[in-house]
Formats: C-alpha cells, sequence, structure tokens
C-alpha cells in the first residue's frame, strides 16, 4: 500500500458538474462518521469555505499558508482550519493560490518538477488522518490540478450526462495518463453522475456507456446518483451548512402554523435536502466500500508475492 493511499482528489474536466459539493459532503459525512478527515482547498474561488460555512472567518487566508508552504518546501503540511466539523480539519484555498500556480509553471520552464511539491508536503501528516480529500479548480490545464494529480491514490469525476461534461471527462482521463510519469499509483476510484432526475434510467445507461468509451469500463460509473435539487444546493451555500445539517433541520423543524399563530415569519428550508443528503450518503458509503475492497485486494496480491 502507498504512503498516500488514502488521498482522494475530487476532479473534472468542465465547470459546473458538482466538484466542490462533492468533496465538501463527501469530506463531511465521512468525518461524521467517524474518520478522521483532511480537506485541501487548491481552487481560487474557494467555493469550500460556503458550503462549510468558514469564508468569513479570519484564519481563512485565502490560500496564503498553502502557497507559503509548498513555497518553500521545506515542511510538511498542517491544517489552518481546526475541526471545523468534529474530524474534519481544513486548509483553505482562495485568490492566493493564483501565486502557486505561477510557482509551478516558473520551475517547469526552468526544467524542474513542480508537480510533486504537494504530495513531499503530505508525507509528513498523512498518518494524522483516516481520509485526505483534494477540491480541484474546473480548468483543465491548471497546474493546480496537477499538483493535486501527482499527490493523488484515486480520482473521482463528477459528470452530467451532456456532450460537453463527457468532452471534460476524456479530458481529465488523459491528465490522468500523463501524471502517471510522477505518480503512477494513481487511479480512477469512478465516476458520479450528477444533478440528474432520480428515475433517469435511460439518461444513466447512455453515460455508463459513455464511461466505458472513456475510461474502459462502465463499472466505474459510481451506482449512486447526485440529483439535481438546486433549492437545497443553493440553502446549503447560503447558510454554510452541508446538506446533511440542512436535512437534520427540516426534520426538525417547527409547524408552519405555530409561526404564525405568534405573529412572525418562519424561515424554511427546501424540502429536496433530506432526499438529496440521502444521495451524498449513498455516495460516500459506495466510494469508501470501493477504497476498501481496492486495499484488500492489494494487501492479498503482496501477500501471495511475499508467500
Amino acid at each position: 500500500m502507498s504512503e498516500l493511499s488514502r488521498v482522494v482528489v475530487f476532479a473534472t474536466g468542465k465547470g459546473g458538474t458538482g466538484k466542490t459539493s462533492c468533496a465538501a459532503n463527501v469530506a463531511g459525512l465521512a468525518a461524521q462518521a467517524g474518520m478522521k478527515t483532511l480537506l485541501i482547498d487548491l481552487d481560487s474561488q474557494a467555493n469550500l469555505g460556503y458550503d462549510l460555512g468558514y469564508a468569513d472567518s479570519p484564519a481563512a487566508d485565502n490560500g496564503k499558508y498553502l502557497v507559503k508552504t509548498l513555497f518553500n518546501g521545506e515542511q510538511s503540511l498542517a491544517p489552518v482550519l481546526e475541526a471545523v466539523r468534529p474530524n474534519l480539519d481544513v486548509i483553505p484555498g482562495g485568490s492566493e493560490l493564483d501565486e502557486l500556480e505561477e510557482i509551478v509553471l516558473a520551475r517547469q520552464r526552468r526544467g524542474l518538477e513542480g508537480r510533486t511539491i504537494l504530495r513531499d508536503a503530505l508525507r509528513g501528516i498523512e498518518d494524522d488522518y483516516a481520509l485526505i480529500i483534494i477540491d480541484t479548480p474546473p480548468s483543465r490545464r491548471s497546474a493546480l490540478v496537477q499538483l493535486a494529480l501527482a499527490a493523488a491514490r484515486w480520482i473521482v469525476i463528477p459528470t452530467k450526462s451532456d456532450r460537453a461534461s463527457i468532452k471534460g471527462l476524456s479530458v481529465l482521463a488523459e491528465q490522468v495518463v500523463a501524471i502517471r510519469e510522477v505518480n503512477p499509483e494513481i487511479d480512477v476510484l469512478g465516476a458520479v453522475l450528477f444533478g440528474m432526475g432520480s428515475a433517469a434510467t435511460v439518461r444513466r445507461r447512455f453515460a455508463a456507456e459513455d464511461v466505458r468509451t472513456v475510461l474502459g469500463d462502465s463499472t466505474l460509473l459510481f451506482e449512486s446518483i447526485i440529483r439535481h435539487a438546486e433549492a437545497a444546493a443553493d440553502d446549503g451555500r447560503e447558510k454554510g451548512k452541508l446538506i446533511y445539517e440542512l436535512a437534520e433541520v427540516v426534520h426538525n423543524a417547527e409547524p408552519y402554523w405555530k409561526a404564525l399563530k405568534e405573529g412572525r415569519s418562519q424561515s424554511r428550508i427546501a424540502g429536496s435536502a433530506p432526499a438529496l443528503a440521502e444521495d451524498y450518503v449513498l455516495l460516500t458509503d459506495e466510494l469508501l466500500k470501493r477504497i476498501g475492497a481496492a486495499e484488500e485486494a492489494e494487501a492479498t496480491q503482496n501477500q501471495a508475492a511475499t508467500a
């Protein structure tokens, strides 16, 4: 098993396919289940801060710590925001990451290998976490995506079923092949359909065929589907809550009549939150089971090789 065997990168070749939402909710649910989790934001848009509610925190440094640490290359990373949720630490991103992109590109122009600096900085803390999740920018050619892929054991690809998204999937698959020259251990854990109707079985069948064409194996498409629930997603980002937390608010909501009787307005949460939360729970469970099965198979192979 590799040193960074529990580093999972969420990446896409196209924006608007749910990458950040999936990263935030999977990380939150894994932490809620008792897994010590580190979430790293490599996106200059820093939308994870809105999903997790720390965007306005003074400690959310727009990626300054991440840039400084990787630039110096002399120490391991450490969490900037600890216990954002129980068992969940965060290294935030933001506009400062534009400088990190320039650092990586400058090293490459000088003939140096700049893509492995994140992987090197993770090696001192990998034993502190059961899971490390990295969110990435949507840009196809971003040097920050290359940093994440060079550090990853697994990549998860949120995608929609339209032609442009499948093309983005193809571009990302090419990036994964290219990064193997510095990270031969990386592999695709799966692609997850995002923003679909829960009963869209025909579209899912077509998407499975597209995944088979692009990735060579239709089983890489997760069974779990993240449904289209724009109101719940907007509520979550506005309130700084993950979807399962919104679902808990819905379940515990006071009756409409009570606010009316007391002559006050009532703040309501989108009723689609519980169903969407279930989608994320199923995705997280399937993702963790795939990692567990792969690790089990690898351990069996290693035992057979040494027997």
